[in-house]
């Protein structure tokens, strides 16, 4: 994931009058050599570091999170409490069981090619294929695993009025990830919404 999935969604809401921030995690829009040397810590920090920046300029910050994104999301509001927190298919749990073997399988190889991995007239979209959709990346698959088992662990400490939004479509991430979230959270404000029609990047599907 980069920046750009949130990109249509981040203009619309700053149109209506708020500020916005979409951190560029570490590894993630630039390469996969670079994407390889990052690892969990790296990525939450950047999420907290934004976060701390916001609340330096802003009365209130609200947190929005897609994919690992949301996992990230459920972690930082677990921790810093903030008013309102948006999770976008966010990946507590993932279709492809063989997540739990990473930390096994990064140990014998970084990345795996895949194939028929369809290509794109943008050019920024067809060089993010090229470096990263065109792989299978074990080593950082253990990464996000491991924020996966945190995220479970932190959502019962969730009070955050919540919006936990799901898409039917999802080949990615399964409907039962947001009924964990919804389920476990501890907030007294808390929503589900299901989209029937869009798939795992709701943030440009909807």
């Amino acid at each position: 994931g980069s920046p750009h999935d949130f990109e249509y969604m981040a203009k619309e809401v700053n149109r209506a009058g708020f500020t916005v921030s979409v951190p560029r995690l570490p590894g993630h829009g630039t390469c996969g050599e670079d994407f390889l040397t990052t690892t969990a810590r790296d990525w939450l920090r950047r999420a907290f570091d934004a976060y701390y920046d916001l609340k330096a300029i802003c009365d209130r910050v609200y947190v929005v999170g897609l994919s690992m994104g949301g996992v990230i999301a459920l972690i930082l509001a677990s921790q810093m409490n903030p008013p309102k927190l948006v999770t976008l298919a966010a990946a507590t749990h993932v279709f492809d069981k063989r997540i739990v073997l990473t930390p096994i399988l990064k140990l014998f190889t970084k990345k795996m090619p895949r194939e028929n991995i369809e290509k794109y007239e943008d050019p920024d979209i067809e060089y993010l294929r090229k470096e990263y959709w065109s792989y299978n990346w074990p080593k950082q698959a253990a990464e996000l695993y491991k924020l996966m088992k945190l995220a479970r662990k932190s959502v019962s400490k969730i009070t955050s009025d919540t919006l936990v939004v799901a898409a039917k479509n999802d080949n990615m991430v399964p409907m039962k990830a947001a009924e964990f979230i919804y389920n476990n959270i501890r907030s007294e404000k808390r929503k589900l919404l299901v989209f029937e029609k869009s798939g795992h990047v709701l943030s440009n599907d909807v």
